[in-house]
């Protein structure tokens, strides 16, 4: 089987979603969140590796779109960090690695306009259709705490301080409930 996979709304555009999209006969696109991307770039701040931001999250989410196909495939993906294919295959090989996942033999090209992949992608992007998996901050940051040990610490405060402030909000709804 060969897929495509392409990107629209860059990863660094922290104001914006990010969309993957890979097709081959069928679709699956996943949406990055503006809101998850700030969060996970103050992290990346935080463990000193603000420039390895955009790579990491480019990886990761092609590891989500790749996870769940099985076979061994040809995968194409958009050339959209030039330069840096072979920082974003070791990860996703370290990352498919770890989760015991095929190792698709991956390449990068130039896709451009025409393909289905990027219109999947652009659909999505500007809200013609919805993403197939929204992306959320837990899941991203599960699977970069086993890219780099630099990154643990930080990430796992990153989620710590979000599962905090959920508890917080539960107990205060609990009191009231009891107050009534």
């Amino acid at each position: 089987m060969k897929y495509q996979i392409d990107q629209s709304g860059k990863i660094e555009q922290t104001e914006k979603s990010t969309i993957l999209a890979c097709t081959n006969s069928s679709t699956y696109t996943i949406l990055i969140q503006g809101r998850v991307k700030r969060r996970l770039q103050e992290a990346f701040r935080k463990s000193g590796m603000t420039k390895l931001f955009i790579y990491y999250i480019f990886a990761v989410g092609i590891f989500f779109l790749l996870q769940n196909k099985k076979q061994l495939s040809t995968v194409t993906i958009d050339t959209e960090y030039p330069g840096k294919e072979r920082l974003i295959l070791d990860l996703i090989k370290k990352i498919s690695t770890y989760y015991k996942i095929p190792l698709h033999d991956c390449n990068f090209a130039r896709i451009g306009n025409k393909p289905k992949v990027h219109y999947a992608a652009h659909d999505v992007f500007v809200k013609k259709k919805k993403a197939d998996k929204i992306l959320n901050i837990y899941e991203i940051t599960e699977v970069l705490k086993k890219t780099d040990g630099r990154l643990r610490e930080c990430l796992s405060t990153l989620v710590g301080a979000q599962s905090q402030s959920v508890e917080k909000v539960y107990k205060k709804a609990n009191k009231k409930s009891r107050n009534i």
